[in-house]
């Protein structure tokens, strides 16, 4: 299971959905062996509380979009990062045009340029999302980006919703010839990674780590950015409260995050006959039925446990 955070499995107050959190850790306790990895925009101490709640700290993660994937043990397996002086450049034509800038290194983010006179405050915008904004506006940060002292590995740029294309296409001109990715996670952000970073990047490498066929794997999502690890599922679920182009592709919508869609969505794989109890139990018969689906007939190690 690869869920995202923001959006599907968080509220749109940033809190984990009672139902979500139920199914989840009801799952952890009949299939443990199923893995469940969060694969999020979001940095990793942003998702310490979300991690604990759901009892999936044993588990990795793909953070800022996959550009970084932890191990278990919370150690970097794998990472991409942006070059330092396309970093600044970007964060120039931002200050020129009067926004916000986000710069994001592993555990925290910088604010080196700030809309002034905005129509919100986006430094508190974006504190919502990841806490850990440091105002970076005067002394030596981009310095030490240009000399490789600080690795960018997602540029934030929150703004209007109805000037985004505008600056999505000033800054694909801008920079014809450098490798980066745009990304939207919501529709008043733009975000920026490295080029190959992707969260089908993330789906890829979970799938081959425990040897899982990417038909075998749900993905649940609501942004843009979720499109590419849709396509690469057997399952994909949209969220409702999603955006256009997810919900077009995914094979399956669910309910929204602020109704614990996630939750609702699997408990009618995982026990259907649930209405109120938290531990209502999962038969036999859909037990088998559900080893059925995720392979068990061809020898999946879904089915059979086999996990490192």
């Amino acid at each position: 299971l690869l869920p995202t955070v923001d959006g599907t499995l968080f509220t749109d107050a940033h809190e984990l959905h009672p139902r979500v959190r139920d199914a989840v850790q009801y799952i952890r306790k009949i299939r443990p062996e199923i893995p469940i990895i969060p694969v999020t925009g979001k940095q990793l101490p942003s998702c310490k509380d979300l991690i604990r709640e759901l009892g999936i700290e044993d588990m990795p993660a793909g953070c800022m979009h996959g550009a970084i994937i932890y191990d278990h043990e919370r150690k970097i397996e794998q990472e991409m990062y942006l070059d330092g002086h396309f970093v600044r450049d970007v964060s120039r034509l931002m200050r020129k045009h009067n926004k916000s800038t986000f710069l994001y290194v592993e555990d925290w983010n910088a604010m080196v340029t700030k809309e002034e006179n905005g129509t919100k405050d986006w430094e508190q915008v974006a504190r919502g999302f990841d806490p850990a904004v440091k105002d970076e506006r005067e002394g030596d940060f981009m310095q030490r980006v240009l000399k490789g002292k600080e690795r960018i590995y997602k540029v934030f740029l929150p703004m209007d919703e109805e000037v985004v294309p505008q600056f999505i296409e000033l800054i694909e001109k801008t920079f014809p010839n450098v490798p980066f990715k745009i990304t939207r996670a919501l529709p008043y952000i733009i975000e920026i990674v490295a080029e190959g970073v992707d969260k089908s990047a993330a789906l890829a490498f979970f799938s081959a780590k425990f040897n899982i066929r990417p038909e075998n794997i749900i993905t649940f999502g609501d942004g843009e950015n979720d499109v590419g690890m849709f396509g690469a599922s057997g399952f994909s679920v949209a969220m409702e409260n999603g955006m256009p182009k997810p919900k077009a592709v995914a094979k399956y919508q669910t309910t929204s995050n602020n109704d614990g869609g996630v939750g609702k969505f699997l408990d009618k794989i995982f026990r259907p006959e649930y209405v109120n109890e938290p531990d209502a139990g999962l038969s036999v018969d859909h037990l088998k039925a559900l080893d059925a689906q995720l392979g068990a007939a061809s020898a999946s190690p879904l089915a059979a446990g086999l996990y490192p």
